[in-house]
């Protein structure tokens, strides 16, 4: 039987993205589905940029943790990575207070770079593309990130930072 339950990422409390004790942030839970992170979110009325439609900093940082994420997830270090380069390209304006997706995955993983796509699609259309380099943490960085992490929502990806407390 094939379980149709998502396998959701690690989120942190106070990350403006992710962090579900945010009361500022989107508190977004990303989780892994056919080789790609994954989001899906109403964007709140907060992030406006201009009337009813959402910020595009607000835009580009949704891609940028999702694309950061599918380097962690798919890369072959197990550690966390940092952004070293970002392009975003905003093709139509992304309007809050309804539903969005955001979805990202990892090009190639060339060791010291990690390479990764993503879109945020709204109404069924593509409205903004990005890419972006992204480093590797080292493993006593990342031993570091990871106790400000929750697992609680996680399965599969409760041991995606395996043995990284020994960098500690």
């Amino acid at each position: 039987m094939i379980s149709t339950e998502k396998e959701y990422l690690p989120h942190s409390s106070g990350c403006f993205l992710c962090g579900d004790e945010n009361a500022c942030g989107v508190r977004l839970k990303f989780f892994v589905e056919d080789g790609a992170v994954r989001a899906r979110i109403t964007l709140p009325r907060h992030v406006n940029g201009y009337r009813n439609v959402a910020h595009g900093g607000v835009l580009a940082a949704l891609l940028d943790e999702s694309m950061g994420w599918a380097a962690t997830v798919f890369g072959g270090s197990q550690r966390m990575y940092l952004t070293g380069e970002l392009t975003v390209k905003y093709i139509a304006p992304v309007p809050v207070g309804e539903e969005i997706e955001i979805r990202s995955r990892l090009v190639r993983d060339a060791g010291r770079i990690a390479y990764g796509e993503g879109e945020l699609v709204s109404g069924g259309e593509v409205r903004v593309r990005a890419r972006g380099k992204f480093l590797p943490m080292s493993r006593e960085s990342t031993a570091e990130v990871v106790p400000y992490l929750k697992f609680d929502r996680c399965r599969k990806y409760r041991t995606l930072f395996k043995g990284i407390e020994e960098a500690k």
